[in-house]
């Protein structure tokens, strides 16, 4: 009788520990909140910073967690997220893990509230995953500098809590710092910025998305440096950029990601900064380089 009963219980306990496995669809997983205070970044899952490879924060992040058939638009890039001020558009930015968004420093004002607007890709707050969250607490990098052109731009947005993951919330993956990517890679920008430099036509209301192609550092010095008529490199290590055919980010866009696609996961590589106009032809955009950054990141 006794053995009879332990076995039953073991086999009990068995089932209950595999039962979260048994037909599980991941792309409807949610990660409950944590019941603990807000943690650093740095305090998710971390790969070795010794490998080239792109290095992930959150466990499962950089994934579109579509089940066949090609990506829906809504769900098409989950980390993006909308930086509001009394709920209109101010930047974009990026989920990077459940209490932490990453933006442009240059996106922040001092004199304003802000709340973040997740899992929606039209403005108008459609879709029932969507969701909107106060913002607890920002930091800007100690070193952020406007002199004209933008330097150390970026910035880290503390949400009043933590958000559930789904397939309309998903933290995109960051580089690890030895992370260089190789000009030419065609890389991904989105945002809700304006569709053409100048005008009065209003910004779009549904997010946009668009190919660039990474440049060199130092063509993309020459380069500006001509336009700009400046003696000294206006784009530093911690700088990137990207160019295509009058296609590239535009004022509203500022902040939001630049992302580029390796071994089947998405990796933030750049955040929109500045540039000459918008998308103007041969001009390359300046993008804030992530992977320059990670040390800072990890240790906010």
């Amino acid at each position: 009788m006794a053995s009879r009963m332990a076995g039953s219980l073991r086999l009990l306990l068995w089932l209950l520990l595999l039962w979260p496995q048994l037909g599980a669809d991941p792309g409807d997983a949610v990660t409950p909140p944590s019941a603990r205070g807000p943690p650093s970044p740095k305090s998710e899952t971390l790969m070795e910073e010794a490998t080239q490879k792109p290095e992930v924060l959150p466990r499962g992040c950089g994934q579109r967690r579509i089940i066949g058939g090609q990506p829906a638009p809504e769900r098409k890039w989950p980390w993006q997220v909308s930086l509001q001020v009394q709920g209109r558009h101010v930047c974009g930015g990026t989920l990077i893990s459940s209490w932490w968004v990453m933006t442009a420093a240059h996106c922040i004002s001092d004199f304003h509230d802000y709340t973040v607007m997740l899992g929606d890709t039209s403005l108008q707050h459609q879709s029932p995953r969507g969701l909107k969250v106060p913002v607890k607490d920002i930091v800007i990098h100690q070193e952020y500098l406007h002199l004209g052109v933008l330097f150390n731009d970026i910035a880290l947005v503390l949400l009043s809590f933590p958000v559930n993951y789904s397939t309309h919330v998903q933290p995109v993956c960051l580089p690890s710092k030895f992370f260089h990517v190789e000009a030419d890679t065609q890389c991904w920008v989105t945002g809700w910025g304006r569709t053409a430099e100048g005008g009065s036509e209003s910004p779009p209301m549904d997010l946009q998305e668009t190919t660039v192609d990474i440049v060199d550092r130092e063509t993309c010095n020459l380069n500006l440096k001509a336009i700009l008529q400046a003696r000294f490199d206006v784009v530093s290590e911690g700088g990137l950029c990207a160019n295509a055919e009058r296609r590239g980010p535009c004022k509203g866009d500022s902040g939001g990601p630049l992302v580029c696609e390796f071994n089947n996961t998405w990796v933030q590589v750049g955040i929109v900064s500045w540039g000459v106009g918008c998308a103007r032809k041969g001009i390359p955009g300046v993008y804030t380089y992530v992977a320059f950054y990670k040390d800072w990141v990890v240790k906010v």
